[in-house]
């Protein structure tokens, strides 16, 4: 996420804490868990890494960690290293790493003991266990014909399998801009949840905004690309959509307001016929949608519709459908809050060392207690996974590496930004610098900025000699773009040490055709005040 701005030699900026605390202890909403947060801020952006008594913890870098409420944990401390660093080997790298410069930084969290928080009550799985294997042991001595149960040689036999994932990719599609039916809240903020989490475990995550059905199925067809045996791969919509005779159809944001025909949505049955010709270790297909019945008079075109794409139909042992609700309801998601609700519950287990199968069952069970949602929306799962495959088995890409490095290039053709802009105005003695980054972890969506700078006469790139003139900060450059791309509002954004930059967002790029063309203006702050009151 920092490239552009590297590229661009944005002045480095040790790690510091956001706040005083630098570990707030907050419980999570079932109150099931503490959670820890520590919060840091520099350029390039920090990374973290946690701690439990001074052994490294696996997978926790994130600025956040969860422990279970359990008195197991209690006998714990917990602290989080967070680091920042330009790394070596990039077209930029040379510039930050310069003798007497500084490119790398370091803090250490105080530790922090979650024994206050925890109840004597309170018990982990494997605390009841432990209680279970006393109480067993116990009986034993009192009963010596007792003895311990041997352990079945199947389990014996899958439990010295070491399950890795050859590779780990993801299509995320949130639809909530619906021209004729109701906009939704929250998908945009469910699709950057998981793609976040998803990303921390080492997948390849592609993020789409309010696609259109043709655009549906075009990512479709790219996201195959990246497929191939021993991936774990997820597929994951939240919007609007509906059932048919067990199906389910997803709705595009042009779908009209009575969208009950095939040629209106996306089937499944057609996700997964695309997919058939690839075999990965792990096909996990999560959908975030309304799973009600349409009415009778409709249901003919769709039952004509599905037999024919029974010719494509191949079974798949490797395939979990995760459904946010059960056949015939509907999904929702509560006013003010962030996710939905399958997303709010789903996203605590995602990073978990569990399998698939345990985490959509236990987020199913944090749903099932809570009141306000346990009796009109009930998760349902589906599976044909042998595996106990996790989330966060490790990639391990020996044997695929040519595969890994096909679906790493396709991948990053996919997210590759434009390089900087630059635009001289040698009337003014100024010069423009364009430069792009992204909005959170979205594919289709990119922020746009612009600042104006000195032209310089001696061709110096060094930004550090550079002292912005008055003139220089006095204008504003402004750009336009087509209406396709749906520009924002600009809005300034202000450092001390680099001056003034408009910034805007664009959306829908996959609309986009190559832009050879762009127009902008620079004013200067009065005269844009004037210019905008017209």
């Amino acid at each position: 996420m920092d490239e552009a701005q590297l590229i661009l030699s944005r002045k480095f900026k040790p790690v510091r804490w956001v706040k005083s605390d630098e570990i707030v202890v907050s419980f999570t909403e079932n109150n099931s868990n503490v959670r820890l947060q520590c919060k840091a801020v520099g350029f390039p952006s920090p990374s973290y890494q946690w701690y439990r008594n001074d052994e490294l913890l696996d997978g926790a870098t994130s600025y956040a960690i969860e422990i279970t409420r359990c008195r197991c944990s209690s006998k714990f401390t917990f602290h989080c290293v967070v680091t920042n660093e330009v790394e070596d080997g990039h077209v930029f790298s040379e510039f930050y790493r310069k003798p007497g410069k500084s490119f790398s930084s370091r803090i250490v969290s105080k530790g922090v003991s979650i024994a206050p928080f925890v109840g004597g009550e309170n018990r982990c799985e494997s605390c009841r266990n432990g209680d279970f294997e006393n109480l067993r042991e116990i009986m034993a001595n009192l009963n010596p014909s007792l003895e311990k149960p041997s352990e079945p040689p199947a389990a014996r036999q899958h439990n010295d399998d070491k399950l890795h994932a050859a590779d780990k990719v993801a299509l995320i599609i949130s639809n909530c801009m619906y021209q004729h039916l109701p906009k939704l809240v929250t998908p945009h903020c469910d699709a950057e949840t998981l793609a976040s989490i998803l990303q921390d475990l080492k997948f390849k995550t592609v993020t789409l905004a309010d696609l259109t059905l043709a655009e549906m199925k075009s990512v479709i067809k790219e996201y195959r690309k990246l497929l191939g045996n021993g991936v774990y791969a997820v597929f994951y919509f939240v919007g609007h959509g509906f059932e048919v005779n067990g199906q389910c159809y997803l709705l595009p944001v042009e779908a009209p307001s009575v969208a009950y025909k095939p040629e209106y949505c996306l089937s499944m049955d057609y996700v997964l016929s695309e997919l058939n010709d690839h075999n990965p270790a792990l096909n996990l297909v999560l959908l975030d949608v309304c799973r009600k019945f349409i009415p009778y008079e409709f249901i003919p075109a769709f039952v004509e519709y599905a037999e024919s794409l029974k010719t494509k139909h191949r079974p798949n042992r490797n395939t979990i459908f995760g459904y946010s609700t059960s056949g015939g309801v509907g999904a929702y998601e509560i006013k003010d809050e962030m996710n939905g609700v399958f997303m709010k519950y789903l996203k605590t287990h995602l990073n978990r060392p569990v399998s698939v199968i345990q985490m959509l069952n236990d987020a199913s069970r944090d749903i099932e207690e809570d009141e306000k949602v346990c009796e009109v929306q009930v998760p349902e799962l589906r599976s044909t996974l042998t595996r106990p495959r996790s989330l966060t088995d490790p990639l391990v890409w020996d044997g695929h590496t040519l595969s890994f490095d096909h679906h790493t290039i396709h991948w990053r053709l996919m997210h590759e930004l434009p390089n900087p802009v630059y635009v001289r105005f040698t009337d003014l003695s100024l010069i423009v610098t364009i430069w792009f980054d992204y909005c959170g972890h979205f594919t289709n969506k990119v922020y746009i900025f612009s600042s104006v700078g000195d032209l310089l006469d001696d061709g110096s790139d060094d930004v550090e000699v550079r002292k912005l003139s008055e003139n220089a900060l006095s204008h504003i450059a402004y750009l336009s773009f087509p209406p396709v791309l749906m520009p924002s509002k600009e809005r300034i954004v202000s450092d001390d040490d680099e001056g003034v930059s408009l910034c805007l967002l664009l959306s829908h790029l996959q609309r986009s055709k190559p832009i050879n063309r762009w127009t902008g203006s620079t004013y200067s702050v009065d005269e844009q005040q004037e210019n905008r009151r017209g």
